[in-house]
């Protein structure tokens, strides 16, 4: 017995005669309704619904792998390479050797300022007066000594030097034929700082500092008698050195004996300086 399944129409049960038996109710017919294939429609679902999550789940893991792993780019060429030792570092230059300091310039020999010994005299054989009368000696100065001979020059009776002194500062006591003493020295300022008054001519100009050269030539009493410029910046700078100079005192120089001269200075820089 079946029961056709119709849209939007009730559905009629209808009992055929004799499907019952004596004494049953008559919705025991119910019951009985398609009892001979629930099964096998209990399979057939089953087995729909398998395939069906089947289709879906290839469907869904063919959609993520497509999505996750993307196609990966073709291979690119094969690179052969080949493993090479580096070459050792080249070695480290050999020091350099400072260079060989010029020798130091002998050293001028200094004037010898010790005084010589005087020259030796030598001993005196007199001949014996004449009977006539005594022999006059008068203006004859004659050094004695227990030289063997005389040397000359500066001479003392208690000298010591075989050869002739021609140094007047000799004395008893000093080197015998010891080289003549220098005593000489040059001219030279007896101040060391100096105040010269900046130029009319560059009060104006941008100089701040200004150096002139200059040599000067001293008198025997100290004074200046000449003031030679040897360099100096335009602008007055030099006529005002010779006026700085030419008011200065200066001491006097010495020959090699020690005795005052004229002469000159040593080169002299003069510093003109301005806030």
């Amino acid at each position: 017995m079946s029961l056709p399944l119709q849209r939007g129409r009730r559905r009629r049960l209808v009992i055929p005669r004799g499907s019952l038996a004596d004494g049953e109710p008559p919705f025991a017919a119910l019951e009985h309704l398609d009892s001979g294939g629930h099964g096998a429609r209990h399979l057939a679902a089953l087995l729909a619904a398998l395939a069906a999550h089947a289709v879906l789940g290839g469907t869904a893991a063919l959609q993520h792998g497509t999505a996750a792993h993307p196609t990966p780019p073709p291979a690119g060429p094969t690179i052969a390479a080949t493993l090479q030792r580096a070459p050792a570092p080249p070695p480290p230059p050999p020091p350099v050797a400072a260079p060989a300091r010029p020798p130091a310039a002998a050293r001028p020999t200094r004037p010898f300022r010790t005084p010589p010994a005087p020259a030796q005299g030598g001993q005196v054989i007199a001949q014996a007066p004449a009977p006539a009368g005594p022999m006059d000696l008068t203006g004859f100065d004659l050094v004695v000594g227990q030289g063997e001979s005389y040397a000359g020059g500066y001479s003392s009776s208690q000298g010591t030097s075989r050869n002739a002194v021609a140094d007047p500062n000799a004395k008893v006591g000093g080197v015998p034929d010891a080289p003549a003493s220098d005593l000489s020295r040059p001219a030279s300022p007896l101040r060391r700082e100096w105040s010269c008054p900046w130029p009319e001519e560059a009060q104006n100009s941008d100089i701040r500092e200004a150096r002139v050269t200059i040599r000067v030539s001293v008198t025997r009493d100290g004074s200046p008698s000449e003031v030679e410029i040897l360099g100096a910046p335009s602008g007055g700078f030099a006529d005002a050195a010779r006026r700085c100079a030419e008011g200065e005192k200066y001491r006097v120089a010495f020959d090699v004996n020690g005795r005052s001269v004229a002469g000159a200075t040593n080169l002299i820089n003069v510093l003109f300086h301005r806030g």
